[in-house]
């Protein structure tokens, strides 16, 4: 109630001034060429001056995770005296902390310091070592489109604070608002309150940003940031229009009567649960599929239709699969009671190094992981050449991980197992 009295009282005075003021006409279309260009230097030099400002902020921000479940913002004031100002995210649905916190210091410098110390301690007293990081930042990257540089996110609130309080710290804010005000208790108590303070123009802003960073209201130190416009999500998964997905498609259902009215499907393929999957040659006959589809859904036990989806394949993907298929080796058909470090010093008196080395429990077969396909093929070929010291009765196979080992005919038993031994009891009633 108090502070919707304040805001009223605000559109009230807004309304005297404006009354006041004295009404002129524009001026825009007589202003000279010089101005204009006088503008545009501004306002690139504003631009400027916005990236430096986040850029600066990100590098001289520390994450901190995970965190005790009881770590609150005094806590973490505990732990660095020294810093500017601290962020707790806060999940309303759980009333607690998300896990992570960022600490936000003078520069970069300090930042990096703090880092090292805190890396791998105990120091909030949780049962996990703390992890820190700063996060890499690309110089080209940030841009003043990405912000709105009219708004200033006030994070870190304590307690209840009124926009008063937050209006004397900037003289140029024109509204405050409180985003998560009507969170009610389910916020919880010590959940850290947000502001979002709107600005006449955008060098304001700015001035308050940095003029404000870690100043003390209702008791406390509070975070002052420029609001981030939130980008488009990227998307996992791209509509395949060259298929058509099948929901609800019960056993009655049969392919033919499918197959009738979906005429130009060149495969249909049921996938259980009550899908079925119909391709197409074309994008333009898997379209006229779906748009004839609904003259034959009248029925209510017809299956509801939709385009298919794929998953989008990034370069990083296909190299990280690439490497992780050749990078691993199956050894097979060792000598009987092989160790591990057999295979290591024989790796390493051929000048390789494995990354990971598991042995079956007799010995006989091994699943070496090394760090680049590289490393791996020139592994497999030294343990062919070398496999008359290694090998056991047959003969020494080396494959890929993904590879198939194909059985050799005549064996009976399987590669890397051993027959279960029998017990008193089994063999009497075997007997008997």
């Amino acid at each position: 109630l108090y502070q919707k009295l304040i805001a009223a009282n605000m559109k009230v005075v807004a309304k005297k001034r404006k009354l006041a003021s004295p009404k002129t006409k524009p001026v825009a279309a007589a202003l000279p060429a010089a101005t204009n260009q006088a503008e545009s230097v501004d306002n690139s030099s504003l631009d400027k001056a916005i990236v430096d400002c986040v850029t600066r902020r990100l590098r001289s921000t520390v994450r901190i995770r995970p965190l005790p479940n009881r770590c609150r913002l005094a806590d973490l004031y505990a732990l660095c005296p020294s810093a500017v100002a601290a962020r707790l995210p806060w999940n309303r649905a759980r009333c607690r902390h998300k896990g992570v916190a960022f600490l936000e210091f003078a520069n970069p410098e300090i930042a990096a310091k703090h880092a090292a110390v805190l890396q791998g301690s105990r120091a909030l007293g949780g049962a996990r070592e703390l992890a820190t990081s700063i996060p890499p930042v690309q110089p080209d990257s940030i841009s003043a489109s990405q912000y709105n540089t009219r708004r200033v996110v006030v994070s870190s609130l304590e307690g209840r604070i009124a926009a008063s309080q937050l209006l004397e710290l900037a003289p140029g804010a024109q509204r405050v608002r409180f985003p998560e005000a009507g969170a009610g208790a389910g916020r919880g108590r010590h959940a850290p309150n947000v502001a979002v303070i709107t600005f006449a123009d955008a060098r304001q802003a700015l001035d308050a940003v940095l003029s404000c960073q870690g100043a003390v209201v209702g008791g406390g130190k509070t975070s002052w940031m420029l609001e981030k416009i939130p980008g488009k999500p990227k998307p996992k998964h791209l509509v395949d229009r060259r298929t058509l997905v099948l929901t609800g498609v019960n056993k009655a259902m049969t392919d033919s009567r499918l197959l009738l009215a979906l005429p130009r499907c060149t495969k249909l393929e049921r996938r259980g649960s009550g899908v079925a999957v119909a391709a197409y040659e074309t994008e333009a006959a898997c379209a006229a599929d779906l748009a004839a589809w609904p003259a034959a859904a009248e029925d209510p036990d017809w299956p509801t239709v939709t385009y298919g989806h794929r998953k989008v394949a990034s370069s990083n993907d296909s190299e990280m699969q690439r490497s992780g298929t050749k990078s691993r080796l199956i050894v097979a058909n060792l000598l009987q009671g092989t160790k591990k470090s057999t295979l290591l010093k024989f790796l390493a008196d051929n000048g390789l190094k494995a990354k990971r080395l598991s042995m079956a429990s007799d010995g006989r077969l091994a699943l070496i992981n090394f760090e680049t396909a590289t490393a791996a093929s020139a592994a497999r070929i030294q343990l062919l050449r070398g496999s008359a010291k290694l090998a056991g009765e047959d003969k020494l196979r080396v494959a890929y991980s993904l590879d198939q080992l194909v059985p050799m005919t005549g064996r009976k038993k399987t590669v890397g197992t051993s027959r279960p031994r029998k017990s008193a009891s089994s063999k009497a009633v075997a007997a008997s």
